[in-house]
């Protein structure tokens, strides 16, 4: 039976270790920042640290660069604040020059999650580390650990395989989306994915990582979360579980620190700045179709992998021959779905514009090469199902993303008046009115955002990897707090890598 979405009753720390007849989950929290500001991480660990399971649970790991000067005096202030407030948190320090890597997100969880895996790998809990990647501006509700708690308990009541499951949750911007503008607002509204594919947020477990050999750091793991979710699923020769957390994450729009029409240009060029960046991750389609050529090989590489001691390997052993005992096949209706995806997300956004223009200039201006009736009338029909299409969106997110995004807003709210953080936090709740001339302007404008920060990045990544993979990373810019009395609301820090 599924759990309730966002809103449920609290369930004590003990029933909950109760349940899983003596099992200690570990939930690794991995937490990757480049010149953060400091009042926004501590923002961050503070609802974290309000969850039923922050101290018996959470192993809070700071992801930190070397490239960033401050980097030690934050992480430092920050566990002198929080010690006493998880199970354990410390932070790991990427190094700015290992041969192969690329800067970047990927390349500093990578190093992350190496510093998890010599930590835990002589422990008997191995099997039962849980290792959640989330943005530094992301707020999760405590409901998204009790759930992945529970289905892990409950995976391990009925098999004794390793647990081989990606949890993610649904995105919702619901922070600052008030303070930006329309098109940056617009673009975020709609970026919506699947269960198959995370954003930003998921979670896997330890022996999942291993057997993949980690998370890649080369120019081809740009993408962080959907090429993670690629090597998991391909290294499972298909067989990953993929299960969606009905328990939202919180972030924020990207916003700059400039005001007036400054610092709306200037809002528009981070954005498009994202956009590139996200787009660029088109590298991995050609990543999907050769892991997909290749699936149910048996002689991957190891050499990335991390010595594990008889009993973990043992484990990792079963695992895998349950995973891949003769069940890893090419043509799947999973495998079929997952390229579908890939197609969604590298394709149509630059194949619908260049139909949609292309067909609209052929029928408007070259009448005369239309002898056919039958191809004049194709186009009216495809023309037709286009607008029914941009109709039926419209009508979706009236009905039911309005729906969700109330419902997202009201859980994290009651969550953060129990933890006593809603003062605090009280501004930065970004709430939607269903029937605002504001809404319904969002709603038109899609097309808009989409062309700006969908097809036009993605046109420039696709032809711009014909002369390199490599792209200069861009930190996204993240508002500051927007309850810090000395800051005013908005503001943020943008630093390049």
């Amino acid at each position: 039976m599924e759990e309730s979405p966002c809103l449920q009753p609290e369930e004590s720390e003990t029933e909950i270790q109760e349940r899983h007849n003596g099992l200690e989950l570990i939930h690794a929290i991995m937490i990757p920042a480049y010149r953060e500001d400091i009042e926004l991480l501590k923002e961050t660990l503070k609802v974290l640290a309000s969850h039923t399971l922050a101290t018996r649970s959470y192993d809070v790991f700071l992801a930190m660069e070397e490239r960033d000067p401050n980097a030690v005096v934050v992480a430092t202030k920050l566990e002198s604040s929080f010690k006493h407030k998880f199970r354990d948190v410390q932070h790991t320090i990427h190094p700015a020059a290992i041969p192969g890597e690329e800067p970047g997100k990927s390349s500093n969880i990578s190093w992350a999650a190496q510093k998890v895996q010599e930590k835990y790998r002589d422990t008997k809990t191995w099997s039962d580390v849980l290792l959640t990647v989330m943005d530094s501006d992301t707020h999760l509700l405590s409901d998204y650990f009790r759930i992945i708690h529970r289905r892990h308990i409950r995976h391990r009541q009925q098999s004794s395989s390793v647990n081989m499951t990606l949890y993610m949750p649904p995105i919702v911007f619901d922070r600052n989306a008030h303070r930006i503008p329309l098109l940056v607002r617009v673009a975020d509204l709609s970026q919506k994915r699947g269960v198959a594919i995370p954003t930003s947020v998921y979670t896997v477990t330890l022996p999942l990582v291993n057997l993949v050999h980690g998370w890649d750091a080369d120019a081809g793991a740009i993408g962080e979360d959907m090429h993670m979710m690629l090597k998991c699923y391909y290294g499972a020769n298909g067989q990953l579980a993929i299960e969606s957390v009905p328990s939202p994450a919180s972030q924020c729009n990207i916003s700059t620190n400039l005001l007036g029409i400054r610092g709306w240009l200037a809002n528009h060029r981070a954005r498009y700045s994202q956009a590139l960046r996200h787009m660029w991750g088109c590298l991995d389609s050609g990543y999907a179709v050769h892991k997909w050529l290749t699936i149910g090989n048996k002689n991957a590489s190891s050499a990335n992998s991390v010595h594990l001691t008889r009993h973990s390997e043992l484990e990792l052993k079963l695992a895998h021959y349950q995973l891949h005992g003769g069940r890893a096949r090419m043509l799947t209706w999973r495998n079929l779905k997952l390229l579908t995806r890939i197609f969604e997300a590298h394709f149509v956004p630059v194949h619908l514009p260049v139909v949609t223009i292309s067909s609209t200039i052929f029928a408007n201006f070259s009448p005369a090469l239309i002898q056919c009736r039958y191809l004049a009338l194709v186009f009216q029909i495809t023309a037709l199902i286009r607008a029914l299409g941009f109709a039926a969106m419209i009508l979706y997110y009236f009905v039911f993303y309005e729906a969700f995004h109330q419902a997202c807003i009201d859980a994290r709210e009651v969550e953060m008046r129990r933890a006593g953080l809603f003062e605090e936090m009280e501004e930065s709740f970004a709430r939607r009115k269903k029937y605002s001339p504001r809404t319904w302007l969002d709603y038109l404008m899609f097309p808009v955002a989409g062309l700006i920060y969908g097809s036009v990045p993605l046109t420039q990544a696709a032809f711009s990897h014909f002369w390199s993979d490599r792209l200069h990373y861009k930190v996204s810019a993240k508002p500051r707090r927007l309850f810090s009395g000395n800051v005013s609301p908005g503001t943020c820090v943008a630093e390049k890598v």
